[in-house]
């Protein structure tokens, strides 16, 4: 028996014993690994700085926001919980049942949120969990699940360390019930093509749930509170080093805020501090690898283009400092403007009123999500007509509340901003006759 099955069916062992847990005590034992990530955030945030290379303030904010969605689990579990609906005799119960082996797939860029919300949306469901981080940062993902699982029943959650091509076949493996994959859009097309050709020779379907790349657009109106947005222009675009799937990507600014806004995004883009990921002040820490090559060469396509660098200083000693290209109309077909730009490297296009603005912002084959700033009236009109699952309007689009769940559409994802404990659990109706 190969090890991948041998996980799989030591999770199968584990879902019959969380099967002997109602919904209050999972949340009870999930609320146990939180208090558990607290004690331990510490040594959580030095691993993510070490193996992820995040500076110190994002790696606190990634953990805060993973304290957060824990704190909130027992409201987005209500959705889950069995009650009575309207029957037209007798009685329906609406009741809510595990998939099963639930197989998480986790990026790189997020070593503590993502597997916290798979792993414990999850187990509230009554799954069990195997976990695929990114080789580059098990040991931060490990250290997350070993604190948030360590009063779970045996075989509820394992970590995979197999590599990438052994791991990628387990999603297509018999026994494993449902799959979420936080990845990027070219990684989940592959996923989801393995599946079909599974299916084919017939393994039994399962849901796959994608979080796949965003290029989410950012768009300012007159009359915007200007040092508001550029502030959450600087954050939203370049936090973890622009390394985020809901970062503000594609920054959209109409014409008649123009000259308000872009001096101040200067200033803000200005006022970020890149550095070592370990010292306490660093704001953008240095990315490398493909990450660093491919945006040198989004930068220079778009500088070809006819881009002007107008805020941060492009390419420095080999590094990439926080960088806004203005690119005029004729430079909206480069990459860094049509495909996700993983680095902190963003473009900026003027749209000609609100109208034009929503037309920039939607012409895009990807939906996780945007940001309008603006005057109310005009912002939520803007807001309406933008493409995506998860909006903000006068908040940044890093606005961190559990309830505000991310999610997306077309080739972000399937299913929309949906918690994922009502996604990784399965309706069930079952009807009494009168007097059953």
């Amino acid at each position: 028996m190969s090890t991948a099955q041998q996980m799989i069916d030591t999770a199968r062992y584990g879902i019959q014993e969380t099967a002997k847990l109602d919904l209050d005590a999972r949340l009870d034992m999930i609320a146990a690994g939180a208090r558990a990530i607290a004690a331990e955030s510490q040594a959580i945030e030095d691993l993510a700085v070490a193996e992820a290379g995040q500076a110190r303030k994002f790696a606190r904010r990634e953990i805060a926001s993973a304290l957060d969605l824990l704190d909130a689990l027992p409201d987005l579990a209500e959705g889950i919980r069995a009650r009575e609906v309207p029957a037209r005799s007798g009685s329906t119960r609406l009741e809510f049942a595990p998939y099963g082996v639930v197989f998480g797939w986790h990026s790189a860029n997020s070593p503590i949120w993502v597997p916290t919300l798979i792993a414990a949306s999850a187990f509230a469901g009554g799954n069990s969990v195997l976990a695929r981080p990114s080789r580059r940062v098990g040991g931060t993902t490990a250290r997350v699940l070993e604190c948030l699982t360590y009063r779970w029943p045996l075989g509820a959650v394992q970590v995979v360390t197999a590599p990438p091509e052994e791991a990628e076949a387990m999603i297509a493996a018999p026994g494993v019930g449902a799959v979420v994959a936080h990845a990027s859009t070219a990684t989940c097309r592959r996923h989801m093509a393995r599946l079909a050709a599974a299916y084919a020779e017939g393994v039994t379907m399962r849901p796959y749930i994608p979080e796949a790349s965003g290029n989410d657009a950012m768009v300012v109106l007159a009359g915007a509170d200007m040092d508001r947005a550029a502030a959450a222009a600087a954050l939203g675009g370049f936090a973890n080093a622009g390394q985020l799937c809901m970062a503000a990507k594609r920054l959209i600014v109409e014409r008649d805020a123009r000259d308000e806004f872009v001096p101040r995004l200067i200033d803000a883009v200005a006022d970020l501090v890149t550095g070592p990921a370990d010292d306490e002040q660093t704001d953008v820490a240095p990315i490398a690898g493909p990450a660093l090559e491919r945006a040198l060469t989004d930068l220079h396509e778009a500088t070809e283009a006819g881009g002007i660098v107008i805020a941060g200083a492009g390419e420095v000693g080999g590094a990439l400092t926080p960088t806004v290209v203005l690119l005029p109309s004729t430079a909206l077909g480069t990459r860094l403007w049509r495909e996700e730009s993983f680095a902190p490297l963003r473009g900026l296009a003027i749209a000609d009123d609100a109208r034009h603005a929503v037309a920039l912002a939607n012409d895009s084959p990807f939906g996780l999500g945007a940001a309008v700033f603006g005057p109310p009236d005009r912002a939520w009109v803007v807001a309406d007509a933008l493409k995506g699952a998860r909006i903000t309007i006068n908040e940044g689009p890093l606005y961190q509340d559990p309830h505000l769940v991310v999610g997306g559409v077309g080739d972000s994802g399937l299913a929309g901003a949906r918690p994922k404990v009502e996604q990784l659990v399965f309706a069930r109706r079952v009807h009494a006759a009168a007097g059953a």
